[in-house]
């Protein structure tokens, strides 16, 4: 299977765009739920959605750095 190619600046973004998906979906659950005095499970779908998308972000921020360190580690200790 191919892999979508992307460019070096969205690649880099991708996570911090996940992370705004989330924050902007806790809002709206929250901004409904008040507007309509209802915590029913349109709120909790957007909790469980908000939750997904920061789990998938910080995941993908946590492989990076941890790449990152063992790659520059790698590069040194050829030296």
């Amino acid at each position: 299977m191919r892999k979508l190619w992307l460019p070096e600046p969205i690649y880099e973004m991708k996570p911090y765009g996940a992370l705004a998906l989330g924050l902007l979906a806790a809002l709206l659950g929250a901004a409904r739920s008040w507007a309509t005095q209802a915590w029913d499970t349109a709120f909790a779908a957007a909790l469980v959605i908000a939750a997904a998308f920061f789990v998938y972000a910080v995941a993908i921020l946590r492989m990076r750095h941890e790449y990152r360190r063992r790659s520059r580690w790698n590069r040194e200790r050829r030296r």
